[in-house]
């Protein structure tokens, strides 16, 4: 199978990342009337609108659990033994991860946040898993 078809998801994700660092980068300029306020992220916590809270959040949350899946997922192309199903468990990965964004960004409840952010875990598990076992 072409490696391509399983970095693929990855290239997605970062560009959903992207995504979420501009919708970030508008709520914090739009909100500060200093720039200088956020030399300290800590310094500013609080102070902005909740979705931009929120969306700061699920931005550093895009730099967590997705390192490993970035870690598996090439490590998985470079053995280059992998079929059609490790690539749908890289899809269901980035698709789990975009609704977690789109959760935390709107409804924002934490309960089904969970439960997406376990889901992501099984895949990465799983993918891990049967590479080195299966």
């Amino acid at each position: 199978m072409n490696q391509v078809a399983l970095l693929t998801p990855i290239l997605v994700l970062t560009l959903w990342t992207f995504i979420i660092f501009l919708i970030m980068a508008f709520g914090r300029v739009t909100s500060m009337k200093n720039p200088q306020d956020a030399a300290h992220t800590k310094d500013i916590q609080g102070t902005m609108p909740a979705w931009v809270e929120r969306t700061s959040d699920n931005y550093n949350h895009l730099f967590e659990q997705p390192v490993a899946f970035y870690a598996v997922t090439l490590s998985i192309a470079l053995i280059n033994n992998f079929d059609s199903f490790m690539v749908q468990l890289a899809w269901a990965f980035v698709i789990l991860r975009i609704i977690h964004s789109l959760v935390q960004l709107t409804i924002n409840i934490v309960l089904v946040r969970f439960l997406l952010f376990a889901s992501g875990w099984l895949i990465i598990a799983y993918m891990a898993y049967s590479q080195l076992f299966g």
